[in-house]
């Protein structure tokens, strides 16, 4: 979403938080996709994620005479939906059968938990995701790096090639995912 998408979403809510019921199409239209796509990362089950990002949205209209005109919409639907999915998770987690030891113990010491190998799949398909939205020349200068390409690839201007990729890595990454490295 750019810049000028995000500040019509604001105008759209503060009017509908002024009772504007007009404006509660544009402001669906625009958080719909958003949470969806959120709830659908957080839960990694796209029924579950559709019934997250409904719930939140519903919460978030029955509640929009609330919203600060100062505060930021998308945090705040953000904030609903992380709420949503935490209530799935632990909907689920409630329903599961009991785990048996014997079960836990065959998982090999050296190897990953399923969460933390789920946890690791999910940073690694955000940073394919981002480095695809870098410069060409910028995937070239990351590629080196990655590779390990030794000293006599390592001029300074590789060197100052490899810092600004690297700084456009972490400034996409923050703006996909609101934090830093």
């Amino acid at each position: 979403m750019d810049a000028g998408q995000r500040e019509q979403l604001q105008l759209a809510m503060r009017a509908l938080a002024a009772g504007d019921r007009a404006a509660f199409k544009p402001v669906f239209s625009t958080l719909w996709p958003v949470l969806r796509v959120f709830c659908d990362r957080a839960l990694h089950d796209s029924d579950a994620a559709h019934d997250a990002a409904q719930t939140a949205l519903m919460k978030l209209f029955m509640h929009a005479a609330e919203f600060r005109a100062d505060g930021d919409v998308i945090a705040w639907a953000i904030g609903f939906a992380s709420f949503e999915c935490l209530s799935v998770r632990t909907r689920k987690v409630r329903r599961r059968e009991h785990v048996d030891d014997a079960g836990l113990a065959a998982v090999p010491a050296d190897q990953l938990s399923p969460e933390d190998a789920l946890i690791h799949a999910d940073l690694r398909a955000a940073a394919l995701e981002l480095l695809g939205s870098l410069r060409p020349q910028d995937l070239e200068a990351l590629r080196g790096a990655f590779d390990g390409e030794g000293p006599a690839a390592s001029g300074p201007t590789v060197r100052k090639r490899r810092q600004r990729a690297l700084e456009r890595l972490r400034i996409a990454w923050r703006k996909a995912n609101g934090h830093g490295d």
